[in-house]
């Protein structure tokens, strides 16, 4: 009996492997939300990684990992996955807050040049877009120029406003083509991680050995320059820059 049961499992996986595993997903995911809501914030996030080591990855799914280790009082943990579920969701209210909060509790201030409003405005569709998004709004634009440039062709009296909304679209396009450019380094080509253990002394070169240069405190967020024998260099700004253990940070 044993041995037919175990058989129609193994067939029920095969043949609906995808539905199985959406049911078995969601109920994890409720599952880690009541943990959270009755208290039990280890549980929680261990719920919630169980979910992102099986790629089911979401900006929800991220955020309330972040709130979990929150709660644990992880800062670098929640700074870490904050910043994850931003890069997904970058006009999520609730996540831009809580990372300003789980920020302010960090002991490093790292203070960034501010930006004027005029900078600020002409930012917003870079800071509050995601890759896939500027991309579709990039390929749109495209499109469009290309349509009114072949409309232009037919219609030869109204050539002239066809150019010019041609050459408005293709001054749009340019901007959101240098958003998606700048978006895509920042996120793929350029490495960020965050300090996950409570405090590590930043050396000179990537050993033990070498000059002391400063410390650094869970929370902080750094540039990952190199990788060399389980240490990276990392780049705060221009004066601040060494050699941290590999396990000390964990990549955004």
């Amino acid at each position: 009996m044993m041995k037919k049961t175990f058989l129609f499992l193994v067939f029920l996986y095969f043949v609906f492997p995808g539905q199985l595993f959406a049911q078995s997903s969601e109920e994890i995911y409720r599952s880690a939300n009541t943990s959270y809501e009755n208290g039990d914030y280890e549980r929680s996030s261990s719920l919630y990684e169980s979910l992102l080591k099986a790629d089911l990855v979401s900006p929800d799914i991220f955020y309330n990992l972040g709130n979990s280790y929150f709660k644990l009082r992880k800062t670098g943990k929640a700074i870490l996955n904050y910043e994850r579920a931003l890069r997904l969701a970058p006009r999520d209210r609730d996540i831009r807050l809580n990372l300003k909060l789980a920020g302010s509790m960090s002991v490093d201030k790292i203070e960034l040049p501010e930006r004027g409003f005029m900078v600020n405005l002409i930012l917003f569709p870079y800071d509050r877009l995601n890759v896939d998004e500027l991309t579709a709004i990039t390929s749109v634009l495209f499109l469009a120029i290309v349509l009114i440039l072949i409309f232009s062709i037919f219609f030869i009296s109204g050539r002239t406003m066809f150019f010019y909304c041609a050459g408005g679209l293709a001054g749009l396009f340019i901007l959101f083509a240098i958003f998606l450019a700048s978006k895509i380094h920042e996120e793929v080509f350029t490495e960020h991680a965050v300090i996950v253990s409570d405090k590590v002394d930043v050396r000179s070169g990537p050993k033990e050995d070498y000059l002391l240069q400063f410390t650094l405190h869970e929370g902080t967020k750094v540039r990952l320059v190199e990788k060399r024998q389980g240490w990276y260099e990392v780049d705060l700004s221009k004066e601040l820059k060494g050699w941290l253990p590999e396990d000390s940070v964990e990549v955004i």
